[in-house]
């Protein structure tokens, strides 16, 4: 499925290109085609990628129509940290999967927990008053002493 602005999409492959162009260690993302065959890592589908995990997150209450200059720039970073990180992602969620929850290597050792597989609070920042409550409330009703 192509990008598609309001749909699977808040930014265009336009704005992230602007975006990353003065953002540190970003040059990948300008090796990378606008868009190609399905499954095939592009700027679209990096793009694409990033809106799904934003919109399914139960942290967020984002509108697939926003225009938000807040939301399209946590997207295209969440892009750009899908580029980045995805591989790793995928390889420590199949740990959990399968019981894993302390990693070893060298001197290194890492706690694994899916709540740290999450969105990255910078991200999570960015989209600050699209952040989802839990509030409860308790209402007094007339049958209520």
């Amino acid at each position: 499925m192509a990008l598609v602005i309001g749909t699977n999409s808040w930014a265009s492959v336009a704005e992230a290109d602007i975006f990353l162009a003065d953002r540190i260690d970003a040059e990948a993302w300008f090796l990378f085609a606008e868009s190609g065959a399905s499954g095939v890592r592009t700027k679209e589908s990096l793009l694409v990628s990033a809106f799904y995990w934003l919109r399914g997150s139960p942290q967020l209450s984002l509108p697939s129509s926003s225009t938000d200059a807040d939301v399209k720039n946590a997207q295209i970073e969440a892009a750009w940290f899908l580029q980045e990180y995805y591989k790793e992602m995928k390889d420590r969620r199949a740990a959990l999967a399968t019981g894993v929850e302390t990693l070893r290597m060298s001197r290194r050792t890492e706690s694994l927990s899916m709540r740290n597989l999450g969105i990255p609070s910078y991200i999570l920042g960015m989209l600050a008053s699209y952040q989802a409550s839990n509030a409860t409330v308790t209402l007094k009703g007339e049958y209520d002493v």
